[in-house]
């Protein structure tokens, strides 16, 4: 296997679900000092089998210059668990106190890992670089993309797991006018595309295995003998392809199962 992360190493990582806080080897980090926070997870697939999901889990303190970092992937099932509660009752306490601030009239600006910062305030979004500031006109997700749009025609594209406190910020702005989900379109799109793309190979290869029509064309006769190498291999591998995707579906199943009795 290739996915090996584990910055933890023999570190105690402690953490009580009643606290507003907890304990990596002895130091205390508190919630409260918590000035910005991000949660990504990559999944790694290598030759279409699923070897497990990297959890990225990274918070800037106050008083701290460099940020807090752990990197630990799903096959370290306790620390992976710790981590992932940890995260998610971050998320729960940060997304409390903002919403509580933009309901007393507060604005609240959300960190990125980019170089500008996003500004929300009186249902005002504005793209905020060191100088410059810019009222965003339009959010689009697109997947696991979100593609800003600004008044004076700039556009910015980031992930969306780049934008600290990123569950409570679509929460927020999803209720906008300016904000709109493509990813069921893109899905819808991607979808079709992988039909017709099938359906043509299946065509072709078709006609390059039992020569029906047009085999005299030489383009047409090199698109058929093409498409029917890939058919056949497409043939051969679809077995492997169905079982591997049964087994990464048992095990991401499982790695979600645990992750939701460690919640409960």
């Amino acid at each position: 296997m290739f996915l090996n992360s584990d910055t933890i190493k023999k570190r105690a990582i402690r953490f009580d679900e009643a606290n507003d806080y907890f304990e990596d080897d002895g130091r205390t980090i508190r919630f409260e000092d918590i000035l910005s926070f991000y949660h990504q997870e990559i999944m790694q697939v290598t030759n279409s089998v699923y070897e497990g999901t990297k959890l990225v889990f990274t918070l800037y303190l106050k008083n701290d210059t460099k940020p807090y970092i752990v990197e630990i992937d799903s096959n370290k099932e306790d620390k992976y668990k710790t981590i992932y509660t940890i995260s998610n009752a971050i998320a729960r306490y940060r997304a409390k106190k903002i919403l509580a601030n933009l309901q007393n009239g507060q604005g609240e600006v959300f960190e990125t890992l980019r170089d500008f910062n996003l500004s929300f305030e009186n249902g005002v979004l504005e793209l905020c670089y060191t100088k410059n500031r810019f009222a965003v006109q339009k959010v689009k997700l697109q997947k696991n993309l979100l593609v800003l749009e600004c008044e004076d025609g700039s556009k910015e594209t980031l992930y969306a797991n780049s934008i600290s406190d990123i569950g409570i910020f679509l929460q927020i702005v999803s209720t906008k006018d300016f904000f709109s989900d493509e990813t069921d379109t893109i899905k819808k799109r991607d979808d079709k595309a992988y039909f017709v793309l099938m359906a043509l190979m299946a065509f072709f290869g078709i006609n390059g295995f039992f020569d029906i029509c047009c085999m005299q064309n030489d383009v047409l006769e090199g698109v058929s003998r093409l498409s029917q190498v890939m058919l056949g291999v497409f043939i051969m591998t679809a077995p492997v392809f169905w079982l591997s995707s049964k087994s990464n579906y048992k095990k991401m199943k499982k790695e979600m199962d645990s992750l939701m009795q460690k919640e409960n």
